[in-house]
């Protein structure tokens, strides 16, 4: 049985970047990602966004100045330490799915001024975590935005690497149930299937894919982070390309080795700020 009526779907992932946000958007631009100009939220996080058709990268750090704000984010590794899934409506999806038995926390309203045309205007935003306790390295939470045109303007979507959308999540776990019961009982979410890779999520035009340890390392060997402590650890991301050959030669001319992986290239969790990209047509 349900315990919502309303869908799972993929807002955006978080990377993690500490106090390194400057160095870490280089990178990025030389990846090939157009990133939006830097957000400043009350709460004290920084943070540039890659927008795309669906969803969205969110490089998340904090000001030096100011790392006694959110200390959830330096409690975090380095790389992928987010998923953040869409809502409509942040307050009734906690009471739903609270009463379904999912620990979730309480909501918190926050915001952050955007530049549209010359004048500031205030995107906000209300979020609130699920399973908390469950999840290690990072978190689930879930975003609704009161001003989703002021976060996913159309200029901001077009990447020279090519990159439409993010279409997989990969995430290492000594723990899968754990991670299945949390994303369990949302209307659009089918059984996970379960084979030889491991366990598959789909979450609308997104998968995730919940392997071992053993098979992280048969098939990804050490381009992806190695050791953490703890349930799980978020290490990878597939990212839907309009063009290899193009993405291909983006990668080349910004520095970023990329080597042949499956139908896609591959950059090295240590190349793109703790995160491994598979980038495929």
């Amino acid at each position: 049985m349900a315990a919502t009526a309303q869908p799972l779907i993929l807002d955006h992932a978080v990377i993690g970047v500490l106090d390194e946000l400057d160095a870490a958007a280089a990178v990025y631009r030389k990846l090939g990602f157009t990133l939006t100009p830097r957000g400043y939220h009350t709460l004290g996080s920084i943070n540039h966004l890659a927008v795309f058709g669906e969803n969205y990268l969110e490089l998340l750090g904090f000001p030096q100045e100011n790392d006694r704000k959110r200390a959830d984010l330096w409690s975090y590794p380095v790389g992928l330490n987010g998923l953040a899934f869409r809502t409509t409506d942040a307050a009734a999806l906690q009471g739903e799915l609270g009463k379904a038995g999912k620990s979730v926390t309480e909501w918190r309203d926050f915001s952050r001024p955007v530049d549209v045309g010359g004048t500031e205007k205030s995107a906000s935003f209300r979020t609130f975590q699920l399973g908390k306790e469950a999840i290690s390295n990072g978190r689930f939470f879930f975003c609704q935005h009161n001003t989703p045109d002021l976060v996913c303007q159309p200029a901001d979507q077009h990447h020279p690497n090519g990159v439409l959308d993010i279409v997989d999540v990969f995430i290492v776990s000594r723990a899968p149930q754990a991670i299945t019961e949390l994303l369990g009982g949302f209307p659009n979410t089918a059984a996970p299937r379960v084979n030889d890779e491991g366990i598959a999520i789909q979450v609308g035009i997104v998968t995730i894919h919940i392997i071992s340890e053993e098979r992280a390392a048969a098939r990804f060997g050490k381009a992806i982070p190695q050791h953490f402590e703890g349930r799980e650890r978020k290490v990878a991301l597939g990212l839907k390309v309009r063009s290899l050959k193009t993405t291909a030669d983006v990668l080349a001319a910004g520095g970023q080795p990329a080597l042949p992986f499956e139908d896609g290239l591959f950059v090295d969790a240590k190349a793109a700020n703790g995160v491994a990209l598979w980038f495929k047509e």
